[in-house]
């Protein structure tokens, strides 16, 4: 082994790559996907796939595949920018999904011991994302309800600091409201700090323009605000997500993207989708009355602890039944479901998991397994 090579993985020692989600390509074949033969409630993705307009800019672009995509995404930025009174593409980034971004967010701005605040429990990646370029993390504990705790946020602000939110909160689907987001970017503004806040599933919520913090870029320098068509859109396998800021943070990351990182198909598929406003609301109904719908039968099954959710995923605790996330994973996907063991999230432990939101077949097909499992069938 060369020097270089041995130094690189000394460097790299203790630094695991995050555990996610969706992961239904390790555990099925495509065969068995295609056939809907497991269900996969680990991925929180819209249950009713991506909008048919989708579909018929995929076929209409292929023609493009032979030349290289935009470099930086020109016209899906300009079209991104519409949506969002006050902006132009200049303020707009856009990424082969989030997670990109988020690693780009802390390649820019994050330097060796630079302090970095993350609430937990909530998305694994930014932890992973700001270690791996040598920032100090320090994790701010939730409420015992897994609330975030707003003035032990700020209480932790320091001078030329990072801080990333989540909101709605992932895994626990809680929802900070703009007061309170606001209270901490303008403390952080006269700190001297960066604000990240993570909205990629806000489309979900019952009323996303209550609480987005996408109006606010042009009032705050400080505000990255990070949205996400993977998800609401059911891009996952495109990869799609974006970034609004001030132009300043705009041009800092676009310095250090690589070119072309958004592939053409991906491009055409996001303009298709960001203007289907129609498809949104239809998803957002649906997937508001399945939440309280599956709220309230998985509440009525005993030994099991279910969390309040403004998203499309519901975190359980699976303490008062004495089985582990992992028995339960494992259990199900005995029966064809593919549940989220959410031992890995850094605040929470072996006892807790994950279900999305899906249609009302599959729903009540995870209530049916849960009864089961419990003896209340």
């Amino acid at each position: 082994m060369t020097r270089i090579i041995k130094d690189t993985k000394e460097r790299l020692q203790g630094l695991e790559q995050t555990v996610h989600g969706g992961n239904i390509w390790e555990i099925a074949d495509e065969n068995t996907v295609r056939k809907g033969l497991v269900i996969d409630f680990s991925s929180n993705i819209n249950p009713i796939g991506p909008p048919e307009r989708v579909y018929e800019a995929v076929r209409e672009n292929l023609w493009k595949i032979r030349f290289y995509p935009q470099r930086d995404s020109k016209n899906l930025r300009t079209k991104i920018a519409e949506r969002h009174v006050g902006l132009t593409y200049k303020n707009v980034i856009v990424g082969n999904g989030s997670c990109e971004l988020i690693h780009l967010f802390t390649q820019a701005f994050v330097e060796s011991n630079t302090l970095t605040l993350i609430p937990i429990p909530t998305f694994s990646e930014y932890y992973y994302a700001t270690c791996k370029v040598g920032g100090n993390v320090r994790e701010v504990e939730s409420r015992g309800d897994l609330t975030f705790d707003v003035e032990k946020i700020i209480g932790n602000i320091r001078e030329n600091s990072i801080i990333f939110l989540c909101n709605p909160n992932n895994p626990t689907g809680t929802l900070l409201d703009r007061k309170s987001i606001t209270e901490i970017v303008e403390y952080a503004s006269r700190r001297e700090s960066l604000v990240f806040v993570d909205e990629g599933f806000i489309d979900f919520t019952e009323d996303p323009d209550r609480t987005t913090l996408s109006c606010n870029v042009s009032k705050y320098w400080n505000l990255f605000v990070l949205r996400s068509l993977t998800k609401s859109h059911g891009l996952a396998g495109l990869r799609i997500g974006y970034g609004i800021a001030s132009e300043e943070i705009i041009e800092v990351m676009h310095k250090l993207k690589v070119p072309w990182n958004v592939n053409c198909l991906a491009q055409a598929a996001a303009e298709a989708a960001i203007d289907d406003d129609e498809f949104l609301d239809r998803a957002r109904k649906i997937i508001l009355n399945e939440r309280i719908w599956m709220i309230n039968r998985l509440r009525s099954i005993p030994k099991l602890r279910v969390y309040d959710s403004e998203a499309n995923f519901i975190l359980i605790d699976m303490r008062p039944s004495r089985l582990t996330g992992r028995e339960v994973s494992n259990r199900a996907m005995e029966n064809g479901l593919i549940i989220r063991n959410c031992s890995s999230f850094r605040g929470l432990d072996e006892y807790h998991i994950r279900v999305a939101v899906r249609n009302r077949e599959e729903n009540t097909r995870l209530i049916r397994f849960f009864e089961n499992l419990l003896g209340y069938a």
